[in-house]
Parts: structure tokens; sequence; C-alpha cells
């Protein structure tokens, strides 16, 4: 047999399999995404804690702007700034099954099956100073934390939900003695993408997590130019983003997550607290300069399920494929 024929009837029995497919089912798609940074301090090279009397000019910016879309409940979103104090957004959540999803500034870890309803969130968090002799900010010890949340279990419609969350910090500072900047903080991260596989997943699915934390320091006096640049790799594999796309010949969900150690398996679905310790240094400041030191959280997830037009488009193409072959065997 030809590779054309083989390659018609395989369009054909993709047709089959989508009529057989087209029926009521109770399925899930899920998505989640999670940075929890604690105990953020700023120190000299020496490793004391940094004063606000160590600068002789300082100031600090946060902003922060998050939103959810969930089909048939349309988007919600918010933002804002501040210089004299810390944000602390509200959850923002759509769809059936919000309130066991978001306690406020809670960050859970969430594992499939999912709860019973389709849901989008998003929370964030920041409170705290990284430095002493700041006022308006908390305690030492800044917490900054990000989290975005999606899941679908209704089967036989189509439904699309996402939430983007972004978090920044900028300081504008210069030293009133030369020296390096070293950073400290401990975080507790989460990636998560679940689908359940054909047949109980009858329609075309997609789920994507993702995380962005970096840290970027410039000298405004010099143009702008770039000093120092910082990317942490949370789950220490270099994985950012994940993906999965259905039907797949059996349920599957992938997780990243900081209580994993790489040997104790069963800690990669534990829904504790699990911080690992990072630490970065920039090179030598001198106190003549003008310094930008910019950090961004970020968090996003999709999760999307294609019903029955994108299942037509399917048949469609089988279609075409069964006429394709009869064709081909008329001309053989």
């Amino acid at each position: 047999m030809s590779q054309m024929k083989k390659t018609a009837l395989a369009l054909a029995a993709s047709a089959s399999l989508a009529l057989l497919a087209a029926q009521p089912a109770q399925a899930y798609v899920m998505a989640s995404a999670m940075v929890n940074m604690s105990n953020f301090l700023i120190k000299k090279a020496d490793g004391t804690i940094m004063d606000a009397g160590d600068f002789d000019f300082l100031t600090f910016t946060t902003s922060a702007d998050y939103a959810v879309d969930l089909t048939g409940f349309g988007n919600v979103g918010g933002s804002g700034s501040s210089f004299t104090s810390s944000i602390d957004f509200p959850p923002l959540c759509l769809g059936a099954a919000c309130n066991p999803i978001l306690p406020d500034n809670s960050f859970p870890k969430l594992f499939a099956p999912p709860v019973t309803g389709n849901y989008v969130a998003a929370d964030q968090l920041e409170t705290g100073a990284p430095i002493t002799g700041l006022s308006g900010f908390g305690g030492l010890g800044a917490h900054v934390a990000n989290g975005s949340y999606a899941g679908l279990d209704v089967g036989t419609v189509f439904a699309s939900a996402d939430s983007n969350n972004n978090l920044n910090a900028s300081f504008i500072f210069k030293l009133n003695q030369a020296g390096g900047v070293s950073f400290s903080f401990d975080v507790d991260a989460f990636l998560q993408v679940a689908v359940s596989a054909f047949p109980d997943e009858r329609f075309p699915a997609f789920a994507t997590a993702s995380y962005q934390m970096d840290f970027s320091l410039t000298n405004l006096s010099a143009g702008g130019i770039a000093v120092w640049n910082y990317a942490p790799d949370l789950f220490g594999d270099g994985i950012k983003t994940l993906s999965l796309n259905a039907p797949l010949p059996f349920n599957v969900q992938n997780v990243r997550n900081t209580c994993f150690d790489g040997v104790n398996i069963p800690t990669l679905f534990s829904n504790a607290v699990c911080n690992k310790s990072f630490t970065g240094a920039t090179p030598g400041l001198n106190n003549t300069d003008l310094y930008q030191l910019s950090a961004r959280i970020q968090t996003n997830v999709d999760a999307l399920r294609v019903s029955e037009p994108g299942m037509l488009g399917l048949l469609g193409l089988g279609l075409v494929g069964l006429g394709l072959a009869r064709r081909l065997r008329r001309q053989a």
C-alpha cells in the first residue's frame, strides 16, 4: 500500500473516532502556576542587612496587574501601583467553584481531578521590606507571591480559561559607600497541567502553565546599561513552562514542585510548603552613579477545550481522506 493511501485511510479512521467521541462526558483540563517568595533581604557584601541610611538616594515603586477570563463568565482584572506601601490585591475568581479554590493569600497547589465546575482564579501578595528603615511596608523580610489557576470539567462544551498575573518592583538608589549588593530569599513554587484522556476527554483539550521570575540591575547614570541579571531556576531543571495536549492514551498530570527533591517521588504531589533558598550578588557598585534594581514575578495559565465545531472540522478532514482513498483505488 502506498504512503498516500495509508495517509488517506488514517484520515478516514480519524473521522470515525471523532464520530464515536462526540458523546456527553465529564472530563477535565487543569493548569496551575504559583511562585511564593518569602524572607527577601538585600544585604551588603559583608552579609549585613542594608538600611535606608546606607543610601544617599532611594525610591521604591511597586506595580501589579492581573486578569482572568472564563467562557460564559466574561473577564475581570485589576491594576495598581504604590510608592509608599506594599500592594496586596484581593483574589479574583470566576466560575462555579471559586470559594473552595482560592482563599485570600493561600496560594494552594491544586492537583487533578479538579473541583466540580469551570473556574479561573488569580491572587497576589506583597508585604514586608527587604531592608531596615522603611516605613509603611510591614516587617523586615519581603514576602511576594503570585498565583494563577484554571480548570474546566464540562466535557461537551467549548470552554476557555486563562489567567495573567504580574508583579513588578523597582528600587532607584545611590549608595553612600561603594560596594556590592547581595540578595537572599526563599521560594515555594509549583507548576501543574493535567488533562484527562480519551475516551473520558471527548474533545481536543490543551493546558499550559508558566512562571517567570527575574532580577535586573541597570546603571541609570551610564545610560541604563545592564550591570547584573539574575533569573533563578526554581525547580533546578530549567523548566519554566509546562504544556499538555489531548486526546491522549491515558490521563496525564505534569507537575513541577519545590517539594520534589528528585529522589523522594511522593513529595512531587505534596501540598506542603517546601522552600528552596536562593542567593545572588551584584558586582561592585560605586557611590557616584544612580542605579535601578527591578524585580518581576509573573504567572500565566491557559486551559482550552474545543467542542463540536472543532470536531466537525476533523470530520471534514476525514471525509476528504475517504474521497482521496476512493480516487486512488480507481486509479490503481
